[in-house]
């Protein structure tokens, strides 16, 4: 894996200058701990939400963060360098270091030493933002700042990770190689009495093998009728997810059949993934995801033998793809337009005696036409002889 271009980051922040400047921003409190890895650097881990991670981004001038003093001593010990590139780090001890109700995490002061006690700040406020914080917590901060107005950050954090830079997409297309290898690797392992625990402790072995990041989680995997979970002739697995290369995820679908598949199901099987390469066809720049949506559904609408997931709008036939599964929604209550850079997953659904068919692939929108960087396994229905 190629490491980091020296200027990922400062893109990053540059980017999301030029979108607050569009949006008349003076400056970006970042406090959802993803959102917080992508500007800064500094993984923090999903089971340590209760220790707050803020990166405080102004339009002019050093952007700073507020971290607990973890991570500064096991720097400090060990002799290794902070994993940030921000300078201005504000360390508090520990949770709870106070028995306030409230806390004041720093913000403030920040927001007071750039100049920025009576502009416009940008805060995780609305849809598919989540505050980092709690919202007592947020509650002080606006008291303490007053003057400030606090609008919604989601345009400008999700104009920054929506396109994908080069570094990104390359990381995808890593986790798919080895997250696919990995799954072919199970395919020619299966018989007829595995389990499904054991099919998902081989593909976590084998991620690890390949050179996956050891914090991959475990593929979904489903089809098994026998006892204990166990497959059986005639089952068909279903296997859904993928690894991950630093941080950036592969999440795709593919089936296998134990024995000799039913014309039925390879009926099922063939045509949709036949629809899918239809949709992929149609994810190039300006297209409306809304548009994918309402061509798949008039697809399936001609096929009645198929028994459509998405009878409602809101139910998605795919959606981004990148440090976890993002925005938008091909769905026909999403008006997002496609971009070149921007990485989905289309995947439309039906329902069938044997689960769910969605098929799934991986795909990155070019201005010269989409590319698929899940080429493996084969999609085919795979079966276990």
């Amino acid at each position: 894996m190629s490491a980091m271009p020296p200027d990922e980051y400062p893109n990053r922040v540059a980017r999301a200058r030029d979108l607050m400047r569009e949006r008349g921003l003076d400056g970006l409190i970042v406090t959802d701990p993803v959102h917080y890895g992508y500007f800064t650097g500094q993984k923090v881990p999903a089971w340590m939400k209760s220790r707050p991670a803020i990166f405080v981004l102004p339009l002019e001038g050093e952007p700073a963060l507020i971290t607990w003093s973890g991570p500064e001593m096991f720097c400090r010990l060990y002799d290794m360098p902070f994993p940030s590139w921000v300078q201005d780090r504000r360390i508090y001890p520990e949770v709870p270091f106070t028995d306030a109700p409230r806390v004041d995490w720093g913000v403030a002061e920040i927001v007071r030493e750039r100049g920025l006690e009576s502009g416009r700040l940008g805060i995780e406020l609305g849809r598919e933002t989540w505050l980092g914080i709690p919202y007592d917590d947020y509650e002080l901060l606006r008291e303490q700042l007053p003057k400030v107005r606090f609008v919604d950050s989601g345009p400008v954090l999700w104009g920054c990770r929506l396109i994908k830079s080069e570094w990104e997409i390359d990381c995808m297309r890593q986790a798919c190689a080895i997250g696919g290898r990995a799954w072919q690797r199970m395919f020619e392992g299966l018989r007829p009495g595995i389990s499904v625990p054991e099919v998902q402790r081989q593909v976590l072995a084998f991620y690890t093998e390949e050179g996956a990041d050891i914090t991959s989680e475990p593929p979904m995997v489903f089809g098994a009728t026998g006892e204990g979970r166990t497959f059986q002739k005639g089952d068909v697995l279903y296997i859904d997810g993928g690894c991950s290369v630093s941080g950036y995820r592969m999440d795709i679908t593919r089936r296998a059949v134990f024995g000799k598949p039913s014309p039925r199901q390879l009926a099922e099987h063939d045509g949709m993934w036949d629809l899918l390469w239809e949709i992929i066809e149609r994810m190039v720049p300006g297209t409306p995801v809304s548009e994918i949506f309402a061509f798949s559904q008039a697809r399936l609408a001609a096929r009645p033998e198929f028994r459509n997931y998405s009878d409602h709008p809101a139910k998605r036939i795919g959606h981004g793809i990148g440090l976890e599964n993002e925005p938008p929604s091909i769905s026909g209550t999403d008006k997002t337009v496609l971009e070149a850079g921007m990485v989905l997953t289309p995947e439309p659904k039906i329902e069938s005696e044997d689960g769910l068919v969605n098929p799934e692939e991986q795909v990155v929108v070019r201005a010269g036409g989409p590319e698929v960087i899940s080429p493996v396994p084969d999609w085919r229905l795979y079966e276990v002889n």
